[in-house]
């Protein structure tokens, strides 16, 4: 078993443009309004590669920066919305982790009638894998310099039935292509043709039904497929490819004006192209709860169960996720977080290769 442990203490600045003669962090340019923000964060990280008991840990302060721009505007009264994010973060005592990423978005809201609507959104991503996380998760100290990718994905959600209405059903499609950057400095660090067979596309869509039973309750029956392909496959025998079928049920309640969760649970299937790869099916659930009693005050609990893609020679990878955080804005521009998070990820299907990584990250951010 390989346990991991890290620890983060932060301090976060957050700006936002301001300007006296509209509302604040608003900059108006004819029809389209400009959000420009700047996150600053200062951390201290005990061990940075998420190194196993065995190996040595590197433990170093991180600074990022984070400016971010978003326009806003309408089309035909609905919400149409684009932005960039760019982050680059600094190791100051391990140059070989620092990274740049950059973020685009575009998100729409439409309004077709009091009981029909369309929310769509569209992600690109030029982002980054620390060491020892993911595909170097064990190999972290050997990694020369972070493992590199470009995400995109985009969703769509069509609702039918008003929010207070008695029923409601919702229908959501999506697709997502997941490409590695295979860069020497990366693919030197591990088996280069297990690392050359990673990409991969999600073709996803669902259906949920929420059935009002009280003011504040809502019944809710959500089931989601998911399709996953790789692009190239290692040994043409030992297919990854597979589908992922999950059925959930549950209730979302608003115990008071200040207490919001939901709770579902029920059962999932993954099963691959490949009949000689170990398929799984068990119980799945997704539960949380927001407590907020007072507007500058709020604590999130949240807990989830469901299985990942491989980054080793195991089949799947079985994962459970449990957080609480407290969020409290002391005054208009500055406020604290407290997070713990800790997950378990048992690795299924290759009896040479089976292991269990526990990791828990606490994370204290001004």
């Amino acid at each position: 078993m390989i346990k991991q442990a890290s620890s983060a203490l932060a301090l976060s600045l957050i700006a936002v443009g301001v300007s006296h003669a509209q509302e604040a962090g608003r900059y108006k340019m004819g029809s389209v309004d400009l959000i420009p923000v700047l996150n600053t964060d200062f951390l201290h990280i005990d061990n940075v590669t998420y190194a196993s008991e065995q190996d040595a840990e590197i433990t170093s302060w991180v600074g990022v920066v984070s400016p971010e721009l978003r326009a806003v505007t309408e089309l035909n009264g609905n919400e149409i919305e684009l932005g960039y994010r760019l982050e680059r973060g600094e190791y100051f005592s391990s140059e070989a982790d620092n990274y740049t990423d950059h973020f685009l978005h575009a998100d729409g809201d439409f309004v077709f009638s009091e009981r029909s609507r369309f929310t769509a959104r569209a992600n690109f991503e030029d982002g980054h894998d620390d060491r020892g996380r993911v595909y170097s998760n064990g190999f972290g100290n050997a990694l020369s310099e972070p493992d590199t990718y470009k995400n995109a994905n985009l969703d769509g959600t069509l609702s039918y039935g008003g929010l207070s209405s008695t029923g409601r059903v919702e229908v959501s499609a999506g697709y997502e292509i997941m490409n590695y950057d295979d860069r020497p400095e990366v693919l030197g660090f591990r088996d280069t043709n297990f690392l050359r067979f990673r990409d991969r596309d999600y073709f996803r869509y669902g259906a949920a039904f929420y059935y009002r039973v009280a003011p504040s309750t809502n019944l809710v029956l959500d089931a989601n497929r998911q399709e996953i392909t790789y692009d190239e496959q290692q040994q043409a025998e030992r297919s990854l490819d597979s589908v992922e079928n999950t059925v959930l049920a549950g209730l979302t309640w608003q115990t008071n004006d200040y207490t919001r969760s939901f709770a579902k649970i029920g059962y999932t299937q993954k099963k691959f192209d490949d009949a000689g790869r170990d398929d799984f099916s068990g119980v799945a659930w997704e539960v949380g709860m927001a407590y907020k009693p007072v507007s500058y005050s709020q604590i999130k609990i949240a807990t989830s169960a469901d299985t990942r893609e491989t980054n080793s020679e195991a089949d799947y990878i079985r994962s459970h996720d449990y957080s609480i955080s407290w969020e409290h804005a002391w005054l208009e521009r500055f406020s604290t977080t407290a997070r713990f998070a800790f997950a378990t990820d048992d690795y299924e299907g290759q009896p040479a290769d089976l292991r269990e990584d526990e990791t828990t990250k606490i994370t204290l951010g001004a």
